[in-house]
């Protein structure tokens, strides 16, 4: 300790102010224990009780440099959390707080436009150079159409390849010159890793109020419309409208009605013949989904199936026309049925499973089930669906391919396949027999059908000259209204008795007439 001499050089250095304060706490100090302190004792006290504001005054500076480290590090993760990790925009959880705050993004007059697009074709990009050229891909999208959006108020990559924006009303530029443009940018072949990649873009657009519309039903508008836009070899723009909201308005009806038809049990199958060209009689039948209440009116099943594959209640009708389809294998003694089965069924996980317990609960011997699928299903997964009909066609289902010639009509694809057969579309009828071309192409796709070891069915058929045509062409089975129109099952074991003991006379009388012939010719020779 000091010596009191210190102490009192000490006091008289810091003045009258530290006298104070150190009477100040001798007095406290004395009050406190009861006893009386010297005075050079009261400032070593004062000395300590003037140290703690200096004390209070670096630890403050101290905590004011850590919380303005903290807030800066809050705000940058903030900033990280907003946006999306690959091509820098705003994410979908930022977006959808930009949807919920409108106002900001309208101009004076209130109005805002929100533009909902994706990519065509960036799957093929993915499965055929690599999902890193399809991540660079995504970058230069960005890129280029921040560049067409450049005054947008929020633009975000929701996820996958679909971007979306909120723009501003403009008084120079219309909705749908944003559609364009982007449209148009998106055409413009991409330079990725060395390669070149063309794609193309299907834009939707909604127009709303800043203050009236919701954010998010604008969003869903704009996807709306996008989806209306596809179909375009070159992409499309669509704006929402009237038009589209009451065919909207139109379709959730049907799903509605749709679900309580699956509930109800409001279903059932035609059955179509197939005929055997060589012989005439019934090879088979195909069974044909026919909606059996009044709610949906004139909807067509096309259509309905359409809705039900968007819905999801696809799968659903699939098991139940699986299921029905296979019950009807026991009136038809062993007759095989085909059953046309949708991409969203087909590239279910548990597809053949599923073909297999069904197979087992109706007791139906898999060669009897014809499976058949479209050409998109094979192009959008080639692996996948090349593993699929290998399955299947190893526990005995035949796979035939359907609508051939419709879809991508490229024959490269299927060297990846195995198929039992495919069926030529009806459309390469319509001038068969007025063009050589047209019969030309038709007998070069049986020939090269049965080049693979398929057999080869043409729908369609839907007079008499055209069914003998094709039977001179070659080819294997023939189906359409002249041959015999859907019908229910019923009604087709009675037609396939009636054709199949015509086919038997025509089979008897040709062969009496060929042995009198034969006969005949015996009895004129020298």
């Amino acid at each position: 300790m000091k010596h009191p001499r210190s102490l009192r050089r000490s006091l008289h250095d810091h003045g009258p102010a530290l006298a104070v304060a150190g009477v100040a706490a001798g007095a406290l100090a004395s009050m406190t224990l009861g006893v009386p302190l010297p005075v050079w004792l009261q400032a070593g006290v004062a000395s300590v009780a003037m140290a703690y504001p200096m004390i209070s005054v670096v630890r403050a500076h101290r905590e004011s440099r850590a919380t303005h480290h903290l807030i800066t590090t809050t705000q940058a993760l903030r900033t990280k959390l907003d946006r999306d990790p690959l091509t820098g925009l705003l994410n979908r959880a930022a977006f959808n707080a930009a949807l919920a705050d409108l106002p900001a993004a309208a101009n004076g007059n209130g109005h805002l436009v929100v533009v909902f697009f994706d990519l065509d074709r960036f799957k093929d990009v993915n499965d055929t150079l690599g999902h890193k050229t399809g991540d660079h891909l995504l970058v230069e999208v960005a890129q280029r159409a921040g560049l067409v959006l450049g005054e947008a108020h929020a633009f975000a990559r929701l996820g996958g390849d679909e971007f979306a924006a909120i723009l501003p009303w403009s008084d120079t530029r219309r909705p749908d010159d944003y559609g364009h443009a982007l449209v148009e940018a998106m055409n413009e072949p991409f330079k990725i890793d060395g390669c070149t990649v063309e794609i193309a873009a299907s834009v939707g657009i909604a127009i709303g109020d800043a203050v009236l519309d919701d954010g998010h039903e604008l969003l869903r508008r704009a996807d709306v419309a996008m989806y209306d836009a596809k179909g375009s070899p070159r992409g499309g723009c669509r704006i929402y409208d009237d038009v589209l909201s009451g065919k909207q308005t139109r379709e959730g009806v049907i799903r509605v009605e749709l679900g309580n038809a699956l509930a109800d049990g409001a279903f059932e199958l035609h059955y179509q013949p197939v005929i055997d060209a060589r012989t005439g009689r019934v090879s088979s039948a195909e069974a044909l989904l026919r909606p059996n209440f009044a709610a949906l009116g004139d909807t067509t099943t096309q259509s309905l199936i359409a809705i039900a594959e968007a819905s999801g209640q696809i799968m659903p009708l699939t098991e139940w026309t699986l299921d029905t389809a296979l019950r009807a294998t026991r009136e038809l003694d062993g007759m095989p049925v085909a059953v046309n089965i949708s991409p969203v069924y087909f590239r279910h996980p548990d597809f053949v499973h599923r073909i297999f317990d069904k197979l087992l609960a109706a007791r139906v011997r898999p060669e009897l089930l014809t499976v058949e699928v479209t050409e998109g299903v094979l192009i959008a997964d080639i692996a996948s669906a090349r593993h699929s009909i290998s399955r299947l066609r190893e526990i005995g289902v035949r796979v035939f391919l359907d609508d051939f010639g419709t879809g991508y009509s490229s024959l490269s694809y299927l060297q990846h396949f195995d198929l039992d057969g495919l069926k030529l579309d009806k459309s390469f009828l319509k001038d068969v027999g007025d063009r050589r071309k047209a019969t030309q192409i038709i007998r070069s796709i049986i020939d090269f059908g049965h080049s693979l070891d398929m057999r080869v069915v043409v729908e369609g058929v839907e007079s008499d000259w055209q069914a003998r045509l094709l039977q001179l062409l070659g080819c294997d089975l023939l189906q359409g209204y002249e041959l015999g129109v859907p019908m229910p099952l019923k009604d087709f074991v009675a037609f396939t008795e009636r054709v199949n003991a015509q086919a038997a006379l025509a089979e008897a009388a040709a062969v009496h007439v060929g042995d009198n012939g034969a006969k005949g010719a015996t009895a004129h020779a020298p």
